[in-house]
């Protein structure tokens, strides 16, 4: 009987702290953030927000297409994922996938109301905490992946 109200509690304050946004889940890496302000290390810096959903396979390609792309131009811009997808189910995606980057579980959707993200994936890129960049979902997809990329190497060569 104790053991199982100690669990309950352990359950209720972890529940707690996912909602406050104080806890970083992930072990050493603590990579799952529950604001931008958690997961950002240079504040001052660019920022790429890649929004994702689990249940979409493009937008796990371009998660990872594009992390791998700052990684191999060295791109000096903190990369960032964004999803609202329960925080079990992406626990388990990133031990599968092994991502790098840090990721936001906006489970509220304040990213996503505060950037007007619709669906997923969509990017935006920040510098100096204004939008540089922003998908338009009524571009093609391969189009908007080239901007991106272009905007990206802009960042790069200054």
């Amino acid at each position: 009987m104790r053991n199982k109200m100690l669990c309950g509690v352990f359950i209720l304050m972890s529940y707690c702290c996912a909602l406050c946004g104080n806890v970083v889940f992930g072990g050493e890496k603590g990579r799952i953030h529950f604001s931008l302000a958690e997961a950002v290390k240079r504040p001052d810096g660019p920022l790429l927000l890649v929004f994702f959903s689990l249940d979409c396979h493009v937008c796990w390609e371009d998660l990872i297409e594009l992390e791998y792309f700052v990684e191999k131009n060295s791109i000096p811009i903190e990369f960032i994922g964004v999803t609202k997808n329960p925080l079990a189910e992406l626990e388990e995606f990133l031990d599968k996938y092994s991502l790098n980057c840090p990721v936001v579980c906006d489970r509220r959707k304040e990213l996503y109301r505060r950037f007007k993200v619709k669906l997923e994936p969509e990017v935006v890129i920040l510098k100096n905490d204004a939008v540089v960049y922003q998908d338009n979902g009524y571009e093609e997809f391969l189009a908007r992946r080239e901007k991106v990329k272009k905007c990206l190497l802009e960042i790069a060569s200054k």
